[in-house]
């Protein structure tokens, strides 16, 4: 999700690319935004492989296509190769998103299950600053060769792994389940009959109970999650998250900040991975709802700022002192906005689809939010050069400002909060129509 960061500058050197001629505005931002059109057409096809050949089988898939996409990426000589890496990337995206919370749900105790399940937010964040930080570093065919060392090494300790005991049980194989179980816990059989029980149990119980779009949308506590985690979903893209993710490094080096691109970025993706950190140790005591406002209010503040800057700058006799006074104004909005969306917006809108809907549902809830998610993404990724060429610099930050504005508001009036409440409880509180706006933090 960061490969685009230090490639894109190399891509627009022509003794640093590749390529033989510079890519076109056009086709930078296809290098960008295809990577949202691959992760909106795997998923699918992941839960499939996950279902008919297993978790395990779907999550190497994973490892495969960004394999795949990292040796285009070095053997290539043309924009269209690139494309299909990326998109490869974008498929690789599709099936560890989709595929590894249910890995994770199915493996772990229900004790440790909530704690490493918000793990995926951190892991992200270290993915995003291990490119931050050897990108800017290294020659770009250099780059690939690293980075495909990541997948490799991945398919092979992976391989490794078990499949999970659900899985096994789907497909009537109790005796591989109750060995995987016996992996997993590391004790034997006979003294994990409970949980064996409790999950055959479920695994039945959904087997039954086929969830239906019609059950999404006719039920009203299910239509009421659907809204709330689309609506979630859809302002977490209009924050501008992933241009800044992409293009770190390239705003950076619009801004003429005396921190060097190179190193505000890695200054970045240090604030990402810590603020990650902090909201998984303490979400569970501070509760959903005031992260998600802390969130959206840290992130207006920083976009307004930002926007302000490269006002200031396309218009530099608005003020009358130098605008070298306030150089360091960018590295401080985008390390703030970063902070804040980790804080919020960027693990809580994916837990609160797995807190909101019951199991029977939550798949194909899962998949309506993520292709809504990945469908916003690739408009705002692909118009995002565009936007900036035609309205400038600062009304695109502004209007990022604007749309977090109204995550603010969003979250007050109707997002619910699910801190210590069982599903029974949260369906409930989906049932009820009072307005959200009396809820206790």
């Amino acid at each position: 999700m960061a490969w685009t960061s230090p490639v894109e500058s190399k891509l627009t050197h022509l003794w640093q690319s590749p390529l033989s001629m510079v890519p076109s505005e056009t086709q930078l931002s296809w290098i960008g935004s295809i990577l949202a059109l691959g992760s909106l057409a795997a998923p699918p096809l992941a839960g499939y492989i996950a279902h008919r050949y297993g978790r395990k089988m779907a999550l190497l898939g994973s490892g495969v296509l960004f394999a795949l996409a990292y040796v285009l990426f070095v053997t290539t000589r043309t924009v269209a190769q690139i494309l299909v890496g990326r998109f490869l990337q974008g498929c690789g995206i599709g099936f560890a998103l989709a595929i590894t919370p249910l890995y994770v749900c199915e493996i772990a105790t229900a004790k440790r299950r909530g704690t490493l399940g918000s793990m995926v937010q951190v892991c992200m964040t270290l993915g995003m600053l291990f490119v931050y930080g050897v990108g800017p570093y290294v020659g770009y065919a250099t780059l690939q060769y690293i980075l495909l060392i990541v997948p490799v090494l991945y398919c092979v300790a992976f391989s490794q792994m078990p499949e999970t005991p659900h899985f096994f049980i789907a497909q009537g194989r109790y005796a591989d389940a109750s060995r995987a179980l016996e992996y997993l816990r590391g004790e034997p059989i006979e003294e994990l009959q409970d949980e064996f029980g409790a999950i055959q149990h479920a695994v039945e119980e959904s087997a039954r109970h086929r969830a239906t779009l019609r059950e999404l949308v006719g039920d009203h506590a299910n239509r009421r999650a659907l809204f709330i985690c689309t609506g979630i979903i859809v302002l977490q893209q209009l924050s501008g998250i992933n241009p800044v993710q992409f293009y770190t490094q390239t705003i950076f080096e619009k801004t003429g900040s005396e921190l060097r691109p190179d190193l505000a970025v890695i200054v970045i993706g240090c604030v990402q991975v810590v603020a990650s950190m902090v909201t998984v140790l303490t979400l569970d005591r501070l509760g959903r709802r005031p992260y998600l406002l802390i969130s959206a209010g840290g992130m207006c503040a920083a976009l307004v700022a930002l926007g302000t800057y490269f006002y200031l700058e396309a218009h530099p006799t608005s003020i009358s002192y130098p605008l070298d006074r306030i150089a360091f104004l960018p590295v401080l909005a985008l390390v703030v906005f970063t902070a804040a969306f980790c804080l919020g917006f960027g693990p809580i809108a994916w837990l609160l689809i797995g807190e909101m809907f019951a199991p029977s549902i939550k798949s194909l809830a899962s998949s309506v939010v993520s292709s809504t998610c990945w469908t916003v993404a690739f408009f705002v990724l692909f118009f995002f050069s565009s936007l900036d060429a035609a309205i400038g610099t600062h009304w695109l930050f502004w209007m990022f400002a604007i749309c977090t504005a109204g995550a603010f508001l969003f979250t007050y009036l109707f997002v619910i909060e699910t801190k210590g409440m069982s599903l029974p409880e949260i369906q409930s509180r989906l049932n009820e129509t009072a307005p959200v706006i009396n809820d206790k933090a």
